[in-house]
């Protein structure tokens, strides 16, 4: 048979007063081991006076600040066992390793280790499990030893025993053996104290006092003892039973007469003082694991768990709590309803039921379950003469008090269902298409027609003073609908947009609250104004709402309180007794982003419990909670200032703690980044603010992110301040530090020493300047004279360069002149050659005719006169004088003729000489006194003496020789 524990109306009435919400599950964070960055099991947890939480874990020092994590490895890597905060100095133990973190102001956490004071005899001492402080003393617990600190001094003693673990009771310290003998421990003395062998075999593994004066005592496998200073006596019951069966490992006193027990085999058990279960969670109702190993109550009354695997953080102190798939309650919830004891629950998969209050299951038998036959989309739930019916996206069922289920309409789509007051046996349902009408018969609705005149599909109706329906319709805005007298037809319909008075047509909601109709825009909360026909802001209750954008749904309870649900949150409107209405926000803004989009749903089952659908399930919130109890003031911590820019560098850590009067920023470093840390816990989403006073003009806008860059900053002093916005709208007191930017180096006094000397060099070094002006510019006046004047030298060797040039020419013109006047004599000379040899052959020949026609005597006279004319046409005087004329003009021509040929014959010099002088061959003929075709061939025999090719023209190479 299921095992069902109901803490049934007894805790339900006591809600109010306790400050554990019963209802449903606490709302649970998961921390894994992907998120902090750090090993997996964590052994114990403990938190500063400033909030900020520690672990120790396996791979050391976790701290937790709201924001962000990090860790702080001991100096051999050694898992941490155990860890106490006192005040903002964190003592931890490992085996064999004891210290402190302490904060450094630009290295964080630094760690002091105190191993070097315990004695080298004793330093074995394995692993040190449990941390106390008994009046100054902290007392280090290990397996073998007890290590007291006080005042920088250790004192280390020996245990009587193999040690299991220790704790306080009723003011003095007490350590228990292996074997179950329980010690007091006084300065250095273990003295048996007496159990009656109680605890024999029995590992205790929590201690502390509960009401009444009594002593609680948790054992691992043998449950909860009870101590009154007398006699210990068990606890009764079946909680006492669980707790052997799942072995505590772990437990915490939790605020309102309440226990956390973890468990090794199945999470959390949470009971009070007598013994009651209150709490059951475990891993397949919320938790990451099963296996708790430690157990901490922060200062705002939470508690956290340290799992083998993981961290998890649970809101026991909190108005809130959810109901959700680890209930057995699976999708997004569309509507809400408490009716005959149970809580029925709407979802896109169907209607879940549970027993109202909800009880607590131990068997793992999950509270909710589905509702048969109703497999499927919800919409909505309405309750008539002791019958529940659903609006369901397969038509209308009706439910009995004994959960049997009906199909009383198979036309699909209820959306909402609406009693009309002047005809109380007929009611309205908006389905997908139109409006349809029920009729009652015998106590109960059954479906009677379609409202004829009207299709749209009509998911919101409400009715109004003069019986008129208004109809919000998703995209186009809102209906007013007249119905005739039998109510089963439209007489007319008239459409309200964006045309006629609202600022869109896109999701319009209608409620009536009282006896007002009003329509809830994205853009505020709008009314109809029947003298105009149109829509008009409802500008008193906007007003009194504040921020009215994004309202979604209004419902009165029974006190006339008005809850406003958001599109990121919940509202509670109260008139207050002096009549005055006022505004509160509520904690649900939390799950604002969750809520279901464009089906946004509350439902008020009375002014103290209030429903809200989300798309994972549904939140309950109870109004009675007492706020003061929670403890969570918010608090802005300046966590690190650091400069940025090509030197990055911590000005200081954790200013709250470190710091001691103002800050002073080196004017090399004036851009900074401020990081800020919000240690609280159960506020929902934190956002953050950061004013730099004489440098910004105002506060920065509300970021998430915990970090602000500052750039550039002037010398000077300033505040900074930083605060912190939780979901509910609340805004910290900022936190202040006043910060000191130095003077930049170039208004230090040894600047203004270093310009008085430099002023000092600049005047002697500009004296020295201007003198070496003058004296640069009277060399340059010298150079400018010299330059002229070497201008001038210039200028007349230029002339007489010029001079002498057109001397040359002159010269060289006269030559030439004279050249070309020798030439003309040497061609003369040539010619007359040429005239007398060719007069002298003439004559030759006549000669030679006459000489054969004379006597001998004369005929001999005549033959020596043709000798003399041969000898004269050898004209050797004649080629003589030519030579020498030839040598004037072309001197060396011949000679270097002579030098590079001289195998020529003085004929073949003399055609050189001819050729030279550019003559015919017909007149180096005459000359010659030979042929044309002699000269040609004495021509050719000179060519290849020279080695002259055949395509170079003779006269041009002696032309050019």
């Amino acid at each position: 048979m299921r095992k069902l524990i109901f803490i049934a109306f007894a805790i339900f009435a006591t809600n109010a007063f306790s400050q554990i919400n019963t209802a449903g599950l606490p709302i649970i964070k998961h921390y894994p081991k992907s998120v902090y960055g750090a090993g997996t099991q964590n052994w114990s947890i403990c938190q500063d006076s400033r909030g900020f939480l520690y672990f120790a874990n396996n791979n050391g020092l976790l701290r937790y600040d709201g924001n962000s994590w990090d860790l702080f490895p001991l100096p051999n890597n050694q898992l941490v066992r155990s860890v106490y905060c006192s005040g903002d100095t964190i003592f931890v133990g490992a085996f064999e390793e004891i210290g402190y973190f302490v904060y450094h102001r630009q290295s964080d956490m630094v760690y002091h280790s105190l191993i070097s004071l315990v004695p080298k005899t004793d330093v074995n001492f394995d692993e040190a499990w449990r941390i106390f402080k008994i009046g100054p003393t902290y007392i280090f617990q290990t397996f073998s030893h007890i290590l007291e600190y006080s005042k920088g001094e250790m004192r280390v003693f020996r245990a009587p025993e193999l040690l299991q673990f220790s704790f306080v009771m009723r003011g003095n310290y007490y350590v228990q053996g292996k074997e179950g003998n329980i010690y007091l421990y006084q300065n250095g003395s273990f003295d048996r104290f007496n159990d009656n062998g109680i605890f024999n075999g029995k590992q205790i593994w929590a201690c502390f006092e509960i009401s009444g004066g009594k002593t609680l005592l948790a054992t691992i496998n043998h449950g909860v003892w009870i101590f009154d200073g007398i006699a210990f006596t068990p606890w009764k019951g079946q909680v006492n039973d669980l707790l052997k069966a799942y072995q505590v490992f772990s437990a915490s006193r939790v605020s309102g007469g309440y226990i956390a027990f973890g468990t090794i085999q199945n999470g959390l058990i949470i009971t009070d003082n007598q013994g009651n279960l209150v709490k059951f969670i475990n891993k397949s109702t919320g938790l990451q694991n099963n296996t708790i190993l430690s157990t901490f109550v922060d200062n705002a009354n939470n508690l956290w768990l340290g799992l083998d695997n993981g961290i998890d953080y649970i809101e026991l102190n909190s108005p809130l709590s959810f109901i959700g798939e680890g209930l057995g309650l699976e999708g997004a919830v569309y509507a809400t309803k408490i009716f005959d004891g149970k809580i029925f629950v709407g979802t896109n998969q169907g209607l879940y039921v549970a027993s109202w209050p909800i009880g607590v299951f131990i068997d793992g038998t999950k509270p909710f379950r589905m509702v048969p036959l109703t497999k499927g989309q919800v919409w909505s739930l309405f309750e008539s003469d002791g019958k529940l019916y659903c609006g369901h996206n397969f038509g209308t069922f009706v439910i009995d008090k004994g959960l049997n289920v009906r199909l009383i309409s198979p036309e699909e789509g209820s959306w909402m269902f609406l009693p009309i007051r002047s005809v109380p046996d007929l009611m309205i349902v908006g389905k997908y298409k139109g409006l349809h009408l029920y009729s009652k018969a015998n106590g109960e609705w059954r479906y009677l027609k379609k409202i004829a005149g009207f299709n749209e599909s009509s998911r919101l109706l409400v009715e109004d003073d003069n019986e008129s329906i208004w109809m919000a319709h998703g995209y186009k805005g809102i209906f007013k609908l007249m119905l005739n007298q039998s109510k089963d037809s439209i007489r007319f319909s008239t459409l309200y947009d964006n045309t006629r008075g609202f600022p869109g047509k896109f999701a319009i909601n209608v409620e009536k609250i009282g006896n007002q109709v009003v329509f809830l825009t994205p853009q505020g909360v709008y009314r109809y104004n029947s003298l105009t026909d149109n829509m008009e802001p409802y500008q008193e209750l906007n007003q009194i709402i504040g921020d009215a954008t994004g309202v979604r749904r209004m419902v009165e309870d029974e006190k006339g309180n008005i809850w406003i649900l958001k599109s990121n949150g919940l509202l509670k409107l109260v008139r207050e007794a002096d009549g005055t209405k006022r505004v509160y926000q509520t904690p649900v803004s939390r799950f604002g982003s969750n809520l279901v989009t464009s089906f946004e749903n509350i439902y008020v089952y009375n002014h103290s419990n209030i429903f809200i659908g989300t798309e994972n399930g549904l939140v309950y919130y109870s109004s009675l909670y007492n706020p003061e109890l929670q403890k969570n003031e918010l608090y802005c911590a300046v966590k690190s200032i650091s400069s940025t820019g090509k030197h990055e560098s911590v000005i200081f850590n954790d200013y709250a703690v470190t710091g001691n009067g103002d800050l002073y920023i080196p004017f090399n470093q004036n851009s900074i980044r401020v990081t800020a840390a919000a240690p609280v816990y159960n506020a929902g989403e934190i956002t953050f603010s950061f004013l730099l006073k004489g440098y910004d003009t105002d506060w920065s806008p509300w970021q998430r992110d915990n970090a602000k860059d500052f750039s550039q900053i002037p010398y000077g002093e300033y505040n900074l301040m930083v605060r912190v916005r939780d979901a509910m709208g609340r805004i910290s007191e900022p936190t202040v530090v006043h910060i000191q930017v130095g003077l930049p180096w170039y208004f230090t006094w040894y600047a203004f020493i270093l310009y008085l000397v430099l002023l000092v060099a600049a005047f002697y070094t500009l004296r020295i300047l201007v003198r070496r002006k003058v004296q640069r510019a009277t060399a340059r006046v010298k150079e400018q004279k010299n330059l002229e004047l070497k201008v001038k030298e210039e200028e007349h060797k230029r002339q007489v360069l010029e001079a002498e040039r057109e001397i040359i020419r002159l010269k060289t013109e006269n030559l030439q002149v004279q050249i070309e006047h020798k030439n003309r004599e040497l061609a003369a000379i040539a010619m007359q050659i040429a005239h007398k040899n060719d007069f002298l052959n003439r004559l030759r020949l006549r000669l030679e005719v006459i000489a054969k026609s004379i006597n001998p005597v004369s005929q001999k006279e005549v033959l020596d006169l043709i000798r003399n004319i041969d000898n004269d046409l050898k004209m050797d005087k004649e080629w003589q004088r030519f030579e020498h004329h030839f040598d004037e003009v072309h001197s060396g021509f011949i000679k270097k003729l002579k030098e590079l040929y001289p195998e020529l014959t003085p004929s073949e010099l003399r055609l050189c000489a001819y050729l030279r002088l550019n003559m015919t061959t017909k007149d180096i003929a005459q000359i010659l006194n030979i042929s044309v075709r002699g000269v040609e061939i004495s021509r050719y025999r000179l060519r290849k003496k020279l080695k002259i090719e055949s395509d170079t023209n003779l006269v041009d190479f002696m032309l050019n020789l």
